[in-house]
């Protein structure tokens, strides 16, 4: 119950580090889809972005989560703030913001001093076919975490494509963009 209500909380801090703005979309319908995984089976976040005559977006999100009513109660109206702000009890990913920001003249193989801990650019790759910047933060105050990273470089992408939370060489949250379809 414990590692569950983790893999909550990190999954619904992750919804403050959107990396693209609604205006970032172009015209028509982008689609993307997450796999989120912690304790138990797979989750999966999706959000459509449609872009509509004289500036208007449709946004569309949608969870789907399985787990045990008491697991799932907290999830109401009141429920999704307090699980955002006891995340950063948790772990704070605040510091992963500036990154986000500034991906694009992030260099491969560098090191970056952030506040909280320190960035490593490690390559470049696709993830569901969109162009990343992929690397590790390692935040100064957990020396067993590594937070593993993906910032799109290429296309929109509301959330961050990968983050992955290791601790003590074991993952304990995993977010994954699986499927990104354009316009």
């Amino acid at each position: 119950m414990r590692r569950f209500l983790f893999a909550l909380l990190v999954g619904f801090g992750v919804l403050g580090l959107a990396q693209a703005e609604i205006s970032d979309f172009p015209t028509g319908l982008t689609e993307m889809v997450w796999s989120l995984r912690g304790l138990g089976p797979a989750q999966e976040l999706r959000l459509a972005v449609e872009s509509l005559p004289e500036g208007v977006y449709r946004v569309t999100l949608s969870v789907n989560l399985e787990g045990a009513g008491a697991e799932l109660s907290m999830l109401g109206f009141l429920g999704a703030p307090l699980f955002i702000t006891a995340m950063g009890s948790q772990i704070d990913l605040s510091t992963l913001n500036v990154l986000i920001r500034r991906r694009e003249v992030l260099n491969v193989g560098e090191r970056y001093a952030l506040p909280g801990g320190e960035f490593y650019a490690r390559e470049k790759g696709e993830i569901a076919g969109v162009l990343c910047l992929l690397g590790e933060f390692r935040p100064a105050d957990r020396p067993d975490t590594v937070i593993e990273v993906g910032f799109s470089l290429s296309d929109p992408v509301y959330f961050l494509p990968l983050l992955r939370v290791k601790q003590g060489g074991r993952i304990t949250f995993e977010m994954v963009l699986t499927k990104y379809q354009r316009p």
